[in-house]
């Protein structure tokens, strides 16, 4: 019995460090990222004056892909901690990997993409590329040989030195944190994309109709607004405060979305005879930062 209870504080004890690790780094990449993000513009000469830009999704400072690619170069990297080369060559391909897949999946969720390197040297579906995969992998030799360690060795004592109802009680406690958090985020993610879906399904209804406007425009008018705004507006007016709230930051932090609906506009009003359905298509000038800043059911 005693030898099962000291199996369950040791497993225990394992996921507390490397969830702490997790969020640390998830942190950590956070604050590196929107820094660089803030400053980058002042010393390129756009704006003159530093504000500062959240590059996270959570509303707490917290960036996941940065933890989870530091837990998997961890897991994966450790065993060859005393061979450089190999660190940075199952480094690079790593961290392409996890690059590529958030890239894919990110596109497939809100049909916008965060990163493009359309145009550099070796790149694949401008996902990865072979400038990005060279600092990934000399990043992974420092990380492995000098961050981890380090890092490491502050939370075995931070641990140690916490009793173990700390332990329990502070794993809970943030455990329950970032997945409330997350899956908020989620959902807010969902409404996006369900967004970005029935105005990818209006574009098509309008361009369907073509030359049919002509002929039966009004009745075919009031068909698209009923079957497409209405369902839209009402998708949107159904979002709580904190969606709002979620949504506003993802609009802000990846204004990609925003271009993505812009563009759906202007490729509606080249079909002949669609003007008279623009009034009611006001909301595809997107101006979601400022809507979702405002407690009211009606996009105007």
């Amino acid at each position: 019995r005693r030898q099962r209870q000291m199996c369950i504080r040791d497993s225990l004890h394992f996921f507390v460090k490397y969830f702490l690790m997790f969020l640390f780094f998830s942190s950590a990449g956070w604050l590196i990222e929107s820094l660089y993000c803030s400053i980058g513009p002042m010393v390129s000469g756009k704006v003159k004056k530093f504000k500062f830009i959240n590059r996270g999704f959570l509303t707490g400072p917290m960036t996941p892909i940065y933890g989870v690619s530091c837990m998997v170069m961890a897991a994966t990297l450790l065993p060859f901690r005393n061979n450089i080369v190999a660190i940075f060559v199952l480094g690079l391909v790593v961290c392409d990997v996890v690059e590529y897949v958030t890239s894919f999946s990110m596109e497939k969720l809100f049909n916008a993409r965060w990163w493009d390197y359309t145009g550099y040297f070796l790149n694949i579906k401008g996902r990865i590329c072979f400038r990005n995969s060279i600092i990934w992998g000399a990043l992974s030799v420092v990380f492995i040989k000098g961050i981890y360690p380090g890092v490491n060795w502050v939370f075995d004592k931070l641990l140690d030195a916490i009793t173990w109802e700390g332990i329990i009680a502070l794993t809970f406690l943030l455990l329950g944190v970032f997945l409330v958090d997350l899956g908020r985020t989620i959902v807010a993610s969902l409404s996006i994309h369900d967004l970005v879906l029935k105005a990818r399904d209006f574009r098509d209804a309008v361009y369907s109709a073509g030359d049919k406007l002509r002929t039966s425009g009004d009745e075919l008018l009031t068909e698209l607004q009923e079957n497409y705004i209405a369902d839209m507006r009402s998708s949107v007016s159904q979002m709580t405060g904190w969606q709002r709230y979620r949504v506003k930051r993802m609009v802000e932090t990846y204004p990609q979305l925003l271009d993505y609906f812009a563009r759906t506009r202007e490729e509606i009003m080249e079909v002949p005879d669609i003007s008279s359905l623009l009034g009611e298509l006001r909301f595809l000038r997107m101006d979601l930062e400022a809507f979702f800043t405002q407690e009211k059911n009606e996009m105007y």
